[in-house]
């Protein structure tokens, strides 16, 4: 007796043990998810199937209709909150019944029993089944309040088909979330796990089971709330639910993106930035645009939509059709990493602004120029000679993009990109004076976030996909809001494209609200690109061919630039915004100066007019205009006097532009008023005492030239100079030694020996400028 005594008490206390100090079991983690992607408006955009091609998507009870939560245990297990997991009166009278009275059989499974069930999948049908379902409810009863065991059930349950938990079922069925159930709807929840398959809503054969089911439930729900006999009503009415099948698939390209940047861990319901309206809205432009221009090779279009106050994405075309493998129509193309051609120009010319090199009015070159090994041309193959920043800006010319990269410094343009956190998989040196030109690939992404800079007044900000309580983030300071003002303001005036087939969408923004924006065209090619801001917007969009191959139609201007306004059109509201509204000038360091109208710079006594620019005082460049100059004329020769004379002489004005744009002048047929030659008896100290001195292109200190010597003969290095507007001669000498001479704006041909040299040019005014060389030998 005592024996038996001290067996049944060590029993009790292993079993008391094991009770105590059993694991506490992971209800949520130990299986993947769903996600479910709504609007920022919360229509639901795309439920995502999870691993194991199940719809099942978590939710805290408290996010649950409380008409499901009592309506589920109603139906499920009335004494749920009173047992500890396993009701003991219901088990014995289902034991009884199935396995000794051999009646119909029954179960007696608590909420608690299922959700250990579901959770080890155990097999409930056989007897040792079922006495690892009653230990394991035990084990959760010992770690879960109820709350959280009516949470897991919830969220654990088949509501038929592949769909589990009541969020998934919720939204699948009924298009709404758990938490906006109605009576009707929660009754018809509630009783399909017990029996998913013969109850699927989405079956004929299961809707009249289900119904049954559903109003059984119903009569027990008026005993314990008959004030609801006035909603028998609503369950008279078909019922009628959504399969998974029609489920939407809405911003298909953008909720793929988020689903490969999401963490396995963040699951449940995700509101997203995009509005749908002007998804839908910018999905029907896109396909549009490019089945109305296919004919020209163009085969597709990327677009985004940046709110760049809120720094939300509210609209993202990956491509022209998602469903099209011909043109591979999955590539997300708001990642794909492409060339911008001259589309980042705009930030060579902030930070040049920046770093007081120009100011809106400064006069560029646009003339042939080597930059070491580099000699950019122009899109159209020409040069324009004497050209305003603003306007070398707008008509995208490459020569003065390239100079001013080459002066920026503190950061320099690679040094501002990387900054921007744009990625650049090589050094510096890879990239070059070509960066400013395309030379390095970008991302939609990063252009948008880029150009939001400028209305974000020098902000770089994060861009965002999830909507959140969150206040705005602060930016990091990339450029001054000045120079992002003028950029603005520089960029408004770049005419709208033609209308390339749509001709009354083109020009309408351009009239009531003001754009800024540009283009870009990759070599060869094959990227077409325009990225403007207008209204809360930075718009970016590209045309081409996924593949890579070029098209003449591949254009930033003519391909991409009718669908960046067609887009603006349809998408910006219609305001009147100007660019003031987004960079305030009046809050600003900046004033408005008088400049001589054809160079730039302050108007000296001579300029012909002036114009107003833009100025950043303190750090804007300014000097003296010095290509309109008087000079004394002999009244009776007519020539150039070598010394200004009231009796014999009178100043006349003229204009002393460079040789190089004097050549490209000359080449366009544009005649320039030059001074006559000097007079014979003046000396060249006379001569030499005004005027430039001549500026050295080639050779170049940055380089060695290589020389084959078994070439020798053949090979020749180029000697060439710029000079001042009265030359007509330059005299070449290399270590003091006389080589040859040239005219104007030709160069001479040297033939080099090796060696380090001292290059020196004279102009026939006596100017002089000197530069170093070295010249190697190769076998």
């Amino acid at each position: 007796m005592k024996q038996a005594l001290w067996i049944s008490s060590a029993l009790l206390f292993a079993l008391m043990g094991l009770y105590i100090f059993c694991p506490e079991p992971e209800l949520k983690e130990f299986q993947n998810y769903s996600r479910a992607y709504f609007d920022r408006n919360s229509t639901l955009l795309r439920i995502t199937l999870a691993r194991d091609q199940r719809y099942r998507l978590h939710i805290p009870l408290e996010e649950i209709s409380p008409l499901l939560r009592e309506a589920t245990v109603l139906y499920e297990d009335q004494r749920f909150f009173q047992h500890h997991g396993v009701d003991l009166p219901a088990l014995f009278r289902a034991g009884w019944q199935t396995y000794i009275s051999g009646q119909q059989r029954i179960g007696a499974s608590t909420i608690t029993m299922q959700v250990a069930r579901l959770r080890w999948g155990l097999n409930s049908r056989t007897i040792p089944g079922k006495l690892r379902q009653i230990l394991r409810a035990l084990q959760l009863t010992r770690h879960y309040s109820k709350s959280e065991i009516l949470e897991a059930y919830l969220n654990l349950a088949s509501y038929g088909r592949n769909i589990e938990g009541v969020e998934a079922a919720s939204l699948i069925y009924f298009n709404k979330q758990a938490r906006d159930l109605s009576l009707p709807e929660a009754l018809t929840l509630s009783v399909i796990p017990q029996n998913p398959n013969r109850r699927n809503p989405t079956a004929d054969t299961g809707i009249s089971e289900l119904l049954v089911a559903r109003n059984n439930l119903f009569t027990r729900w008026l005993e314990k709330h008959p004030e609801d006999e006035e909603k028998r009503v609503f369950l008279e009415i078909p019922l009628v639910v959504r399969p998974p099948e029609k489920l939407p698939f809405f911003a298909p390209h953008f909720v793929n993106d988020l689903e490969s940047q999401l963490p396995l861990l963040r699951h449940g319901t995700i509101t997203t930035t995009i509005d749908l309206t002007k998804q839908l809205a910018m999905e029907k432009i896109v396909a549009s645009y490019v089945d109305r221009r296919k004919t020209e090779g163009i085969r597709n279009g990327v677009a985004l939509l940046l709110n760049y106050r809120t720094m939300e994405i509210e609209a993202a075309v990956g491509s022209a059709d998602f469903y099209d493998p011909e043109i591979n129509g999955q590539v997300i193309g708001t990642r794909a990493r492409r060339s911008p051609g001259s589309a980042l120009k705009p930030f060579v010319y902030a930070l040049a602004l920046n770093q007081g090199l120009i100011h809106p009015l400064t006069m560029l070159k646009d003339a042939p120029k080597r930059f070491g090994g580099f000699t950019p041309e122009n899109f159209d193959q020409r040069f324009m000679g004497p050209v305003f920043a603003r306007d070398a800006l707008i008509s995208s010319r490459n020569v003065p993009a390239v100079h001013l990269q080459a002066q920026l410094e503190n950061p320099g343009f690679y040094d501002f990109l990387a900054q921007a956190e744009i990625t650049l998989p090589e050094d510096e040196n890879y990239y070059g004076l070509a960066l400013s030109l395309g030379g390095a690939e970008v991302s939609m992404e990063e252009m948008a976030r880029l150009y939001a800079i400028l209305p974000n007044g020098g902000e770089l900000r994060q861009i965002k996909k999830i909507r959140t309580d969150a206040l705005p983030e602060t930016g990091r300071r990339m450029l001054s809001p000045e120079a992002c003002f003028l950029i603005l303001d520089i960029l408004k005036d770049n005419p709208p494209p033609e209308a390339a087939g749509n001709e009354n969408l083109v020009g309408q923004v351009e009239r009531r609200n003001e754009v800024a924006w540009k283009t870009g065209t990759s070599f060869a090619f094959r990227d077409a690109w325009a990225v403007g801001v207008s209204g809360s917007y930075v718009l970016a969009v590209w045309v081409g061919d996924f593949a890579g191959q070029g098209n003449a139609s591949f254009v930033g201007r003519r391909g991409a630039g009718p669908l960046l306004f067609e887009l603006f059109t349809a998408l910006i509201e219609n305001s009147g915004w100007r660019i003031t509204e987004a960079v305030n000038p009046d809050f600003l360091n900046l004033t408005r100066i008088s400049v001589c109208a054809s160079t730039g710079d302050l108007p000296g006594r001579y300029c012909p007019g002036t114009r107003e620019s833009w100025f950043i005082p303190g750090i804007s460049p300014i000097k003296l205009s010095n290509i309109h100059r008087a000079v004394p004329i002999d009244k009776k020769s007519g020539l150039r006097a070598c010394l200004a004379d009231p009796e014999t002489t009178e100043m006349k004005s003229f204009e002393f532009w460079p040789s190089d744009l004097q050549h490209i002048f000359n080449m366009a047929g544009i005649s320039i008023k030059t001074p006559p030659p000097y007079e014979e008896e003046c000396s060249l100290n006379e001569k030499s005492s005004s005027g430039r001195t001549p500026v050295i292109i080639s050779p170049q200190s940055s380089l060695i030239y290589a020389l084959q010597s078994d070439r020798l003969k053949e090979q020749t290095i180029p000697f060439s100079a710029v000079v001042d507007g009265d030359v007509n001669t330059v005299y070449w000498f290399v270590n003091d030694g006389f080589v040859g001479k040239a005219e104007r704006g030709e160069p001479l041909l040297w033939q080099g020996v090796s060696g380090a040299f001292a290059v020196r040019v004279v102009d026939d005014h006596g100017r002089a400028a000197e530069r170093k060389m070295t010249v190697e030998m190769v076998r």
